[in-house]
């Protein structure tokens, strides 16, 4: 070969590194805004460590947006931050001059690491399965199982056997996925309806509590005894009692010639369940109905008050309860509604048309222009309920008994009686 030929090739060698060097430079540049190893440290830990940590702990608490979005996003504003903080520059191919090279392997190095860190995690630390929350909902129509693993994933099988007492009542098997998360960790929920494994009160006795099993995955996780809410699983009505009160007048409008009268009556039904004393124990979850009639020596009515629906199961912040409806009959009966049944017991107020401060309540008082049957003699007050909850179903009555009479001071009296 020539000298010329090799003259030649060697030109060409320069060129090509001359080439290879310029376009390397126009990508990376050196530190010309040199910051120190400490420098870069401190703007990465709290402009990109610090807000990933934040998210990863505290995100589950932001209802209004996901984390599955608001991770990318943050992630993407500290990045920027970041970039600019530290000057980091632009490509040439961008406008610019090139990427401190320090810089960059520390910046994408730590984003690397943020980015798997979860993952990383996940792997190293799933926990083991348990049983988390077992709640009703509000109503307490549903009941919701949480099961937890903490970084865990994945499809399980739950089988879950319901007993009333030492009688077992329900058992089935569900599916879950461990693929949601709050502040204690990660977990799969699946929920049963009340109605599907209902059988009878809970209350009053400890022996017909509700308890229940979880066997999760054929044997790997077995939890047994876990009590169930006693006042929600509770619907069946054992217990009533009825009280007609008089309301005593002096007016002569009211008593004619007498001194003192009857002008009204306020009654009042107790619904529930059998209690130490003769009044019931309330059962805020109940749904029954109801009727009242106030009669003559049991055979001719005085007052036959409108059917009583209740609703039970409505939560407030005050607690459950339940909520009463009927025909108020333009006012003659009350407004045909109340709430707060077996909030704070078991009685209902059976509303009428005139309030009487005397009896400590407003709007109870049925006048006596109303009844239909108003002569001296032994009352009855007798109360029908029916109830049902899931296959149960039963009725039950209850009397109370009053003797109407004239003394011989010119007064009226109103006395309860064992019986007529």
């Amino acid at each position: 070969m020539s000298d010329s030929g090799l003259l030649q090739k060697a030109a060409a060698q320069k060129s090509e590194d001359e080439i290879s060097e310029a376009l390397v430079n126009a990508a990376i540049i050196p530190d010309s805004n040199d910051s120190s190893i400490k420098d870069i440290a401190i703007t990465l830990s709290y402009g990109a460590i610090v807000p990933f940590f934040i998210v990863m702990w505290f995100g589950i608490y932001l209802d209004f947006i996901s984390l599955n979005i608001l991770s990318p996003i943050i992630m993407l504003v500290s990045l920027g931050f970041v970039w600019w903080k530290l000057e980091l520059g632009l490509p040439s191919f961008a406008g610019g001059n090139g990427l401190d090279m320090k810089k960059s392997f520390a910046i994408f190095g730590t984003y690397i690491i943020l980015l798997g860190l979860p993952f990383l995690l996940s792997i190293l630390l799933v926990g083991d399965i348990s049983v988390g929350d077992v709640d009703f909902d509000d109503s307490g129509e549903e009941l919701e199982i949480k099961i937890r693993q903490n970084g865990g994933s994945g499809s399980h099988d739950a089988l879950v056997t319901i007993y009333h007492g030492s009688s077992s009542t329900f058992s089935n098997e569900y599916s879950f996925n461990i693929d949601k998360s709050d502040g204690l960790g990660d977990y799969g929920k699946f929920t049963i309806p009340t109605s599907d494994f209902y059988s009878g009160n809970a209350l009053p006795s400890l022996d017909s509590a509700y308890t229940m099993t979880i066997n999760i995955d054929n044997g790997d996780t077995i939890v047994e005894d876990i009590a169930l809410d006693s006042l929600v699983l509770s619907r069946d009505i054992t217990s009533l009692y009825s009280v007609a009160t008089p309301s005593m007048s002096t007016n002569s409008d009211d008593c004619g010639s007498m001194d003192r009268c009857v002008s009204g009556i306020s009654l009042s039904a107790y619904v529930g369940i059998s209690s130490s004393s003769s009044i019931p124990g309330a059962l805020p979850y109940a749904d029954y109905s109801f009727t009242a009639t106030l009669s003559l020596d049991g055979d001719s009515d005085a007052i036959q008050y409108p059917e009583v629906t209740v609703n039970g199961g409505y939560f407030s912040s005050s607690g459950p309860h339940g909520e009463a409806t009927w025909d108020g009959m333009g006012g003659q009966y009350g407004g045909g509604y109340m709430s707060n049944i077996g909030l704070f017991g078991s009685e209902i107020a059976l509303m009428g048309s005139e309030s009487n401060v005397e009896l400590g309540e407003g709007n109870i008082v049925i006048p006596k222009s109303d009844w239909t049957e108003s002569d001296y003699g032994c009352y009855h007050l007798d109360i029908l309920v029916s109830y049902g909850y899931a296959n149960n179903a039963g009725e039950l009555s209850h009397t109370s008994y009053y003797l109407y009479d004239e003394s011989e001071s010119s007064e009226e009296s109103w006395t309860k009686v064992n019986s007529c």
